[in-house]
């Protein structure tokens, strides 16, 4: 039997103190995140809701969910980890989210029932810090919170539902583990800017790297040429918009980053078999 488990994508902690309302990041991957606001005041766009949520704030972010977060405070201070499920069910479904990420301008931090919640996501960030004792197992210790974190959330939203609670020359054919790095740097700039107009000689002026060439490695590493990725992450916001909106047809097509309608429907159906009206309609019924 395959074991299921989950790994550490990407953790990081960031801080923003200049130009209040600044775009901090955000986009569409498909990784599930989890997004704590650590100090200062934040503004979360997720899907179709827009939270304003000030310290400590926990937001979980299921794969393939567009979001994008500002500062919107003279400082704030924010951690995000992805993770890489890898067939585990124990990230909070789309609907666990969203009752979960409606809390959060309401300070839930104080409430007896999730103290302990927001305990553990702080000692995630705790284990990083260079005079923990443990440091040379903090990898460890952080997955194993982060296996106690989410199922925390998950018995809580659990009893809630219940009742119970309230390029240059060099750069044009690198060595390849430089190339699967500029690739993979590619790739999140891809994820965090999917709406916007992106070209294949614009990506490959991101990798530094000349444009056959990075349309060819990025193939071998991702399996899939870079025009393709971008089709498909831009379709799984469509998806997403589809499906837990009332948005119209041609709001998405703006919102996901394509220029003409009929090419959004034409790549929609080509891998879906429908339109998106029909698609949406399917959903309903």
């Amino acid at each position: 039997m395959r074991r299921i488990s989950m790994h550490l994508r990407k953790i990081d902690f960031l801080d923003f103190s200049k130009e209040q309302g600044k775009e901090s990041g955000g986009g569409i991957h498909p990784y599930p995140e989890i997004l704590f606001i650590l100090e200062g005041t934040a503004r979360l766009q997720w899907i179709d809701r827009d939270y304003t949520a000030t310290s400590p704030s926990l937001f979980l972010l299921p794969p393939n969910t567009p979001h994008m977060l500002s500062n919107k405070s003279d400082y704030c201070r924010f951690g995000f980890i992805e993770l890489d499920m890898e067939g585990s069910s124990s990230f909070p479904n789309l609907e666990q989210a969203y009752l979960w990420n409606g809390m959060q301008p309401a300070n839930p931090a104080q409430w007896p029932a999730t103290v302990l919640i927001y305990e553990t996501a702080l000692q995630i960030r705790d284990n990083l810090s260079p005079n923990n004792p443990y440091r040379s197992i903090a990898k460890d210790l952080i997955m194993l919170d982060i296996r106690k974190l989410l199922l925390l959330v998950s018995c809580f939203l659990q009893t809630r539902k219940a009742g119970l609670v309230t390029p240059s020359p060099a750069a044009v054919f690198p060595d390849k583990t430089r190339t699967s790095e500029r690739i993979h740097t590619v790739i999140r700039y891809m994820e965090s800017n999917y709406q916007h107009p992106l070209t294949v000689n614009v990506l490959a002026s991101e990798a530094y790297l000349d444009v056959s060439y990075f349309i060819r490695s990025f193939h071998k590493i991702v399996g899939k040429t870079p025009l393709q990725y971008l089709h498909d992450l831009r379709l799984n916001a469509a998806i997403c918009f589809l499906s837990t909106t009332t948005m119209s047809i041609q709001d998405i097509t703006n919102e996901v980053g394509f220029q003409s309608i009929h090419y959004f429907s034409r790549l929609f159906k080509q891998k879906y078999g429908v339109s998106p009206s029909l698609w949406r309609t399917r959903q309903i019924c």
